[in-house]
C-alpha cells in the first residue's frame, strides 16, 4: 500500500534537484581530472537517463545544439530544431529549457524588436558558464572547510 503525501507538505522537486548516484556505487564515471568527460556525462546529472530518459535524450540534442551555435540561438531557430528532432514543444518550454537556465547552463534572454516594436520580444538561448563557477565554488568551499578542518587535528 502507497502512502500518500499529504498535500501542501514540502519536498525536492525533480525540477530543482541535481541527481549525484552514491559515490559508493558504481555509477560514477572515471573523476580523473584528465579524462574528459561529454555532454552527455554532464546533463546525466540535471536529467538522469536512468529515470527520465526522454527529457535526457531532448536535453542532450538542444545543448549540443547550443553549443555548435554558442553565441545563441533565436526563437526560429530554436522552433527548427524542435520541430527538426521531433520534440514535443511544451516538453521544451515547459521542462528542459526551464530546468537548464535555473541550473545556469543555459542563458535564457529576452530583446526587445527594435524593428517592429509590435512583435514585442525575441527569445535569444545560449550556453552559460553559470553551472560550472557555481559548482567549483560548492567544491572549493567544501575542500577549504575539510583542509581547515583537518590541519586542526
Amino acid at each position: 500500500m502507497k502512502k500518500s503525501i499529504p498535500p501542501g507538505e514540502k519536498r525536492l522537486r525533480s525540477k530543482d534537484s541535481l541527481y549525484f548516484p552514491s559515490v559508493q556505487g558504481s555509477k560514477w564515471k572515471n573523476i580523473d581530472s584528465d579524462i574528459r568527460w561529454d555532454v552527455d556525462d554532464v546533463i546525466n546529472h540535471i536529467f538522469p537517463k536512468e529515470y527520465q530518459e526522454k527529457s535526457y535524450e531532448y536535453a542532450v540534442k538542444l545543448t549540443r545544439f547550443l553549443l555548435d551555435n554558442p553565441r545563441g540561438v533565436d526563437k526560429n531557430m530554436l522552433s527548427e530544431f524542435i520541430k527538426s528532432n521531433n520534440i514535443p514543444v511544451s516538453t521544451m518550454y515547459n521542462v528542459i529549457i526551464p530546468k537548464m537556465v535555473r541550473f545556469g547552463l543555459f542563458e535564457r534572454r529576452r530583446e526587445s524588436n527594435i524593428s517592429n516594436p509590435t512583435k514585442g520580444w525575441f527569445l535569444i538561448l545560449k550556453p552559460s558558464m553559470a553551472f560550472s563557477s557555481h559548482l567549483q565554488k560548492l567544491a572549493d568551499e567544501w575542500r577549504s572547510i575539510y583542509k581547515t578542518a583537518i590541519s586542526k587535528k
